[in-house]
């Protein structure tokens, strides 16, 4: 994800929007307000929020010229409507008059109003279409074939067993400590996560995610899925916002978008999901496009952070 840091003047006019957007539906809540904190904590700005006079669509087009802001702001107004957990018709219809205006395309305005209709077939469908999932379907198809699709559909469902799959990973035990392989054996244990091939086991192509728990030191509860999902919002050059709003819904709005976890709420944490964001934007890899993790298992997991640019969690600590 192209992710640029706003001025103060861009901050100033992105808050305004975003607590116009806020306010759609009422005066503002305990969420939203921790909302534009964070937002000014990580970015530096300290505009005084009660100053903030609303803003239309067109005065904030003609405030903000620059399209990768304006792409990040209509980002922004989606995560503030869906913050309180409680997304109306009017902050959607206000988001979607924002983006017009803006001359922003996002698939996430015409999911938000699913939220908002309570359409979730529909939600689902279109967030099922343009998941990872789907490129990974496609990239195994051209490699491996029908052969190769069954493989990954049976892994999916944990219903994929391979003894000598299994194997490679368990032999990971034997890698050198601090690295990436023995990083994620240990990980997989810790959790009491079944290996590739394994009954139960995760499919192989979604080894990357769990990497990306590894590198970037985030865990595996409510909180650190959704951090490693702005993480890897972070890296991914595809469709990267789509990570963000997922765990937006599956752990902090409530809904179900998966049949294998449990919907859970209030685990968006607006300061530390920023964090995570930047970390991931400043890597110089996509570990979910053309990275391969098994040239580089056996190298350590410090010099992989090196190597692939992922700060440490302090160099992003929040203004004071």
């Amino acid at each position: 994800m192209e992710l640029k840091i706003p001025s103060r003047e861009q901050a100033y006019w992105g808050l305004r929007a975003m607590k116009t957007v806020a306010m759609a539906d009422g005066a503002l809540d305990d969420a939203e307000v921790h909302l534009m904190t964070a937002v000014q904590r990580v970015f530096g700005t300290d505009h005084p929020l009660e100053q903030l006079e609303p803003i239309t669509p067109a005065e904030l087009a003609a405030a903000l010229p620059d399209r990768q802001i304006r792409r990040q702001l209509v980002n922004g107004f989606i995560v503030m409507s869906l913050i309180d957990r409680d997304a109306s018709k009017a902050e959607a219809d206000l988001v979607s008059q924002f983006a017009h205006a803006l001359e922003v395309s996002s698939p996430e305005v015409n999911d938000l109003r699913h939220v908002v209709e309570r359409e979730m077939f529909h939600l689902r469908l279109d967030l099922a279409r343009r998941v990872w999932l789907r490129e990974k379907v496609k990239e195994i198809w051209e490699t491996n074939g029908i052969r190769g699709i069954y493989r990954f559909m049976r892994g999916m469902v944990g219903r994929y067993e391979d003894a000598a799959l299994a194997g490679r990973y368990k032999a990971l035990e034997q890698y050198p400590t601090g690295s990436l392989g023995r990083a994620y054996w240990e990980y997989c244990r810790t959790n009491g996560f079944a290996f590739p091939g394994e009954k139960g086991g995760a499919a192989e192509p979604i080894l990357f995610h769990d990497c990306a728990h590894v590198l970037s030191g985030y865990g595996t509860d409510p909180e650190g899925e959704v951090q490693v999902a702005c993480f890897s919002a972070g890296f991914q050059r595809r469709d990267p916002f789509l990570f963000v709003f997922f765990v937006l819904l599956q752990f902090h709005v409530g809904v179900r978008m998966t049949p294998i976890t449990k919907a859970r709420t209030g685990f968006f944490d607006p300061e530390k999901a920023l964090i995570a964001l930047r970390r991931g934007a400043a890597m110089n890899v996509d570990l979910n496009n053309g990275w391969d993790p098994w040239p580089v298992l056996r190298d350590q997991v410090e010099d992989l952070r090196r190597r692939y640019n992922i700060p440490p969690k302090e160099s992003f600590q929040p203004f004071r």
